[in-house]
């Protein structure tokens, strides 16, 4: 195929490359399917429905770490846009068609976040809301978030290995860091109230809500978005409402607190 205009990054883990669906991804003039799959222990995978698509293209890593593998995909990207994907979504081409539209129009757009179809409840902007002011509880899901790739090349921004699935202490929260650092680096967003993809389940902060690794993660983010003080006094709210009983949501989350407080350069 020609040069792809966009590219659709599917970050996958070992046998979940298996239940990728070809049909799930449709064929649109000018977008590529980039899949990264983290096989560390070199399983014999059959990939043979997705390699029969020229606009699919798989690459394979032996390590571990969903922010580890979205880094990957943003190395092996060329097009002039980017659309963050998981394994399990479906998309649509009218969607994706605006999307390319949307960066085209205006040139010094940088990220255009959109709105996905999924079963949990999500608080959304108007259409065409400027991402650089603050729009109260909205916070994009990462399959939501588009760029433009020379942007965020030129910002050597990355997702975080030590936030997300497989990371050593904090299982969440990566896109939030990931674009917020975006907007504090000057880059010019804009929502748009199309829909891209579909998710058929619920997404890992609300299935895995309960897990310590999870919650950690919330008192990570929150000094990182909010401040250190806003973001304490905050932290018995937050375990208040928490899917685990107070006072073990309340350490979880002054874990994480802490270790951001250690590793906030890397964070």
């Amino acid at each position: 195929m020609k040069a792809p205009r966009l590219q659709i990054l599917i970050a996958t883990y070992a046998r979940r490359v298996e239940t990728i669906e070809p049909s799930r991804l449709p064929q649109v003039d000018g977008v590529e399917y980039l899949i990264s799959c983290q096989n560390p222990e070199g399983l014999g995978l059959d990939t043979s429905k997705l390699a029969a698509r020229a606009d699919i293209r798989i690459f394979f890593f032996a390590d571990k770490g969903l922010s580890v593998n979205r880094n990957h995909l943003l190395d092996l990207a060329t097009a002039d846009y980017i659309q963050i994907s998981d394994d399990d979504l479906r998309y649509r081409a009218e969607g994706i068609a605006k999307l390319i539209e949307t960066f085209d129009a205006d040139p010094d757009i940088d990220i255009v976040t959109t709105r996905a179809v999924t079963p949990e409840e999500h608080v959304y902007p108007l259409d065409r809301h400027d991402l650089n002011k603050k729009y109260r509880f909205y916070q994009p899901i990462s399959f939501e978030i588009a760029l433009r790739r020379k942007s965020l090349a030129g910002s050597g921004i990355r997702f975080s290995p030590l936030l997300g699935i497989g990371a050593p202490y904090l299982l969440a929260g990566e896109e939030d860091v990931f674009f917020n650092h975006c907007l504090r680096a000057d880059m010019t967003g804009v929502f748009r109230n199309i829909i891209v993809s579909e998710h058929p389940g619920y997404t890992t902060c609300v299935r895995s809500a309960g897990e310590p690794g999870v919650i950690r993660a919330k008192g990570a983010v929150m000094p990182f978005i909010r401040g250190y003080f806003s973001s304490l006094v905050r932290l018995p709210l937050e375990a208040h409402r928490a899917k685990v009983p107070f006072f073990k949501a309340l350490l979880y989350l002054g874990q994480g607190y802490i270790y951001y407080i250690r590793h906030r350069r890397e964070i």
